[in-house]
Protein backbone atom coordinates (compact mmCIF):
# COMPACT_ATOMS: atom_id res chain seq x y z
CA UNK A 1 0.00 0.00 0.00
CA UNK A 2 1.01 3.58 -0.43
CA UNK A 3 1.93 6.21 2.18
CA UNK A 4 1.26 6.41 5.81
CA UNK A 5 -0.32 8.11 7.54
CA UNK A 6 -0.99 17.47 19.37
CA UNK A 7 -2.93 17.00 20.57
CA UNK A 8 -4.12 19.35 23.24
CA UNK A 9 -2.83 17.28 26.13
CA UNK A 10 -2.87 18.52 29.72
CA UNK A 11 0.76 18.57 30.89
CA UNK A 12 1.41 16.23 33.77
CA UNK A 13 -2.24 15.21 33.87
CA UNK A 14 -3.12 11.97 35.58
CA UNK A 15 -5.28 11.09 32.61
CA UNK A 16 -2.11 10.40 30.64
CA UNK A 17 -1.60 7.32 32.80
CA UNK A 18 -4.94 5.78 31.87
CA UNK A 19 -5.14 3.37 28.95
CA UNK A 20 -7.21 4.58 25.98
CA UNK A 21 -10.83 3.46 25.62
CA UNK A 22 -11.23 0.24 23.66
CA UNK A 23 -11.61 0.57 19.94
CA UNK A 24 -15.00 -0.25 18.47
CA UNK A 25 -15.19 -3.98 17.77
CA UNK A 26 -16.13 -4.08 14.12
CA UNK A 27 -14.72 -5.58 11.00
CA UNK A 28 -11.54 -7.61 10.49
CA UNK A 29 -8.52 -7.22 12.73
CA UNK A 30 -5.64 -5.12 11.37
CA UNK A 31 -2.87 -6.90 9.56
CA UNK A 32 0.09 -6.55 11.93
CA UNK A 33 3.50 -6.69 10.30
CA UNK A 34 5.60 -8.25 13.05
CA UNK A 35 8.17 -10.32 11.14
CA UNK A 36 10.99 -7.84 11.56
CA UNK A 37 13.41 -9.99 9.57
CA UNK A 38 11.33 -9.42 6.45
CA UNK A 39 11.82 -5.66 6.47
CA UNK A 40 14.76 -3.90 4.92
CA UNK A 41 17.39 -2.52 7.29
CA UNK A 42 18.12 0.34 4.88
CA UNK A 43 17.69 3.62 6.78
CA UNK A 44 15.20 6.22 5.65
CA UNK A 45 16.79 9.56 4.87
CA UNK A 46 14.21 12.20 5.85
CA UNK A 47 16.18 15.01 4.22
CA UNK A 48 16.68 13.46 0.80
CA UNK A 49 15.11 15.49 -1.97
CA UNK A 50 12.69 13.24 -3.83
CA UNK A 51 10.07 14.30 -6.36
CA UNK A 52 7.74 11.55 -5.13
CA UNK A 53 8.69 10.43 -1.61
CA UNK A 54 8.57 6.74 -0.88
CA UNK A 55 6.34 5.49 1.90
CA UNK A 56 7.38 6.94 5.25
CA UNK A 57 9.85 9.50 3.99
CA UNK A 58 7.88 12.63 3.31
CA UNK A 59 6.75 13.27 6.89
CA UNK A 60 10.00 12.77 8.76
CA UNK A 61 11.44 16.25 8.36
CA UNK A 62 10.96 18.29 11.53
CA UNK A 63 11.63 22.01 11.34
CA UNK A 64 14.02 21.57 14.25
CA UNK A 65 14.60 17.87 14.74
CA UNK A 66 16.83 18.09 17.79
CA UNK A 67 14.97 20.83 19.62
CA UNK A 68 11.87 20.57 21.78
CA UNK A 69 9.88 23.73 22.25
CA UNK A 70 7.41 23.72 25.13
CA UNK A 71 4.38 25.93 25.41
CA UNK A 72 1.21 26.58 23.41
CA UNK A 73 1.06 25.02 19.99
CA UNK A 74 -0.03 26.84 16.84
CA UNK A 75 -1.15 23.90 14.74
CA UNK A 76 -1.83 25.80 11.56
CA UNK A 77 1.54 27.55 11.35
CA UNK A 78 4.10 25.49 13.26
CA UNK A 79 3.92 21.75 12.53
CA UNK A 80 7.11 20.18 13.86
CA UNK A 81 7.28 22.16 17.10
CA UNK A 82 6.77 19.96 20.14
CA UNK A 83 4.41 20.38 23.06
CA UNK A 84 5.16 19.01 26.51
CA UNK A 85 2.67 16.39 27.66
CA UNK A 86 4.68 14.35 30.18
CA UNK A 87 5.80 15.18 33.70
CA UNK A 88 9.01 15.36 35.69
CA UNK A 89 9.12 11.60 36.22
CA UNK A 90 8.21 10.71 32.63
CA UNK A 91 9.12 13.52 30.22
CA UNK A 92 7.02 13.41 27.07
CA UNK A 93 6.41 15.56 24.01
CA UNK A 94 4.11 15.29 21.01
CA UNK A 95 4.23 16.97 17.63
CA UNK A 96 2.48 17.12 14.29
CA UNK A 97 4.83 16.22 11.46
CA UNK A 98 3.29 18.04 8.50
CA UNK A 99 0.77 20.68 7.46
CA UNK A 100 -2.01 18.19 6.70
CA UNK A 101 -1.82 16.83 10.25
CA UNK A 102 -2.04 20.44 11.47
CA UNK A 103 -4.98 21.17 9.17
CA UNK A 104 -6.90 18.32 10.77
CA UNK A 105 -5.63 19.08 14.27
CA UNK A 106 -8.56 17.60 16.19
CA UNK A 107 -8.36 14.32 14.29
CA UNK A 108 -4.58 14.16 14.73
CA UNK A 109 -4.86 15.11 18.38
CA UNK A 110 -7.32 12.37 19.30
CA UNK A 111 -5.15 9.75 17.59
CA UNK A 112 -2.05 11.04 19.37
CA UNK A 113 -3.94 11.01 22.67
CA UNK A 114 -4.84 7.34 22.21
CA UNK A 115 -1.30 6.38 21.22
CA UNK A 116 0.43 8.32 23.99
CA UNK A 117 -1.76 6.87 26.75
CA UNK A 118 -1.15 3.35 25.50
CA UNK A 119 2.57 4.02 25.01
CA UNK A 120 3.08 5.21 28.60
CA UNK A 121 1.34 2.08 29.83
CA UNK A 122 3.66 -0.07 27.68
CA UNK A 123 6.79 1.77 28.86
CA UNK A 124 5.91 0.86 32.46
CA UNK A 125 5.64 -2.84 31.71
CA UNK A 126 8.33 -5.00 33.28
CA UNK A 127 9.87 -5.95 29.94
CA UNK A 128 10.25 -2.40 28.66
CA UNK A 129 11.05 -0.74 32.01
CA UNK A 130 14.07 -3.03 32.38
CA UNK A 131 15.42 -2.08 28.93
CA UNK A 132 18.63 -0.07 28.69
CA UNK A 133 18.43 1.55 25.29
CA UNK A 134 21.47 2.08 23.07
CA UNK A 135 22.52 5.70 22.70
CA UNK A 136 22.27 5.46 18.91
CA UNK A 137 18.67 4.24 18.90
CA UNK A 138 16.84 5.51 15.82
CA UNK A 139 13.21 6.64 15.70
CA UNK A 140 10.61 3.96 15.07
CA UNK A 141 8.54 4.92 12.01
CA UNK A 142 5.23 3.17 11.33
CA UNK A 143 2.59 3.70 8.67
CA UNK A 144 -0.96 3.08 9.90
CA UNK A 145 -3.78 2.68 7.38
CA UNK A 146 -7.41 3.22 8.38
CA UNK A 147 -10.50 2.55 6.31
CA UNK A 148 -13.24 5.11 5.65
CA UNK A 149 -14.89 4.25 8.97
CA UNK A 150 -11.71 4.98 10.93
CA UNK A 151 -10.93 1.31 11.60
CA UNK A 152 -7.25 0.31 11.55
CA UNK A 153 -6.60 -2.18 8.76
CA UNK A 154 -2.82 -2.34 8.39
CA UNK A 155 0.44 -1.42 10.13
CA UNK A 156 3.73 -1.18 8.26
CA UNK A 157 7.08 -0.87 10.03
CA UNK A 158 8.92 1.64 7.87
CA UNK A 159 12.06 2.18 9.95
CA UNK A 160 13.66 -0.01 12.60
CA UNK A 161 14.79 1.65 15.80
CA UNK A 162 17.71 -0.74 16.02
CA UNK A 163 16.14 -2.65 18.93
CA UNK A 164 13.48 -5.21 18.01
CA UNK A 165 11.82 -5.02 21.45
CA UNK A 166 11.01 -1.34 20.93
CA UNK A 167 9.79 -1.91 17.37
CA UNK A 168 7.47 -4.69 18.54
CA UNK A 169 6.25 -2.60 21.49
CA UNK A 170 5.30 0.27 19.19
CA UNK A 171 3.54 -1.99 16.71
CA UNK A 172 1.49 -3.44 19.57
CA UNK A 173 0.72 0.06 20.90
CA UNK A 174 -0.47 1.22 17.49
CA UNK A 175 -2.60 -1.89 16.98
CA UNK A 176 -4.30 -1.26 20.32
CA UNK A 177 -4.79 2.48 20.14
CA UNK A 178 -5.24 3.74 16.58
CA UNK A 179 -8.91 4.19 15.67
CA UNK A 180 -11.27 7.07 15.13
CA UNK A 181 -15.05 7.29 14.89
CA UNK A 182 -16.31 9.38 11.98
CA UNK A 183 -12.94 10.63 10.65
CA UNK A 184 -13.00 13.84 8.57
CA UNK A 185 -13.78 13.05 4.95
CA UNK A 186 -11.45 15.79 3.69
CA UNK A 187 -8.43 14.07 5.28
CA UNK A 188 -8.83 10.91 3.24
CA UNK A 189 -6.15 9.99 0.69
CA UNK A 190 -6.68 9.45 -3.01
CA UNK A 191 -7.16 5.70 -2.62
CA UNK A 192 -9.98 6.12 -0.10
CA UNK A 193 -8.02 5.33 3.05
CA UNK A 194 -6.44 7.38 5.84
CA UNK A 195 -2.66 7.08 5.92
CA UNK A 196 -0.88 8.11 9.09
CA UNK A 197 2.82 8.20 9.86
CA UNK A 198 3.71 7.55 13.50
CA UNK A 199 7.22 8.45 14.63
CA UNK A 200 8.58 7.56 18.08
CA UNK A 201 11.86 8.66 19.64
CA UNK A 202 12.82 7.14 23.01
CA UNK A 203 15.74 7.33 25.39
CA UNK A 204 16.37 6.26 28.97
CA UNK A 205 15.73 9.02 31.49
CA UNK A 206 16.13 7.91 35.12
CA UNK A 207 16.34 4.81 37.29
CA UNK A 208 15.85 4.52 41.03
CA UNK A 209 17.32 1.03 41.28
CA UNK A 210 19.60 0.79 38.21
CA UNK A 211 17.28 -1.86 36.80
CA UNK A 212 13.95 -0.15 36.06
CA UNK A 213 13.89 2.93 33.85
CA UNK A 214 11.62 5.78 32.95
CA UNK A 215 11.97 7.23 29.46
CA UNK A 216 12.04 10.47 27.53
CA UNK A 217 9.36 10.06 24.85
CA UNK A 218 8.81 12.12 21.71
CA UNK A 219 5.81 11.10 19.61
CA UNK A 220 4.89 12.54 16.21
CA UNK A 221 2.04 12.07 13.75
CA UNK A 222 1.67 13.01 10.10
CA UNK A 223 -1.07 12.51 7.52
CA UNK A 224 -0.52 11.87 3.83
Amino acid sequence: MALFALAMFAAGCAADDKPPPPAPDAGPQPKLLSDLSSISDAPINPFAAQPAPARGEGLLHDSSPDAVTAGPRTYQTDPGISRVVGNEANPGTVRLLNSKAAQFGEFSGVILDHIYASLIEAERSEEIARTKLPTDLKPVVITAILNKSGKLTELILEQHSGKARIDQMMLAVCKKSIWYENPPAAAISDDGTYKLTIKLKMENYASSDEHHWSFITDLGLGIS
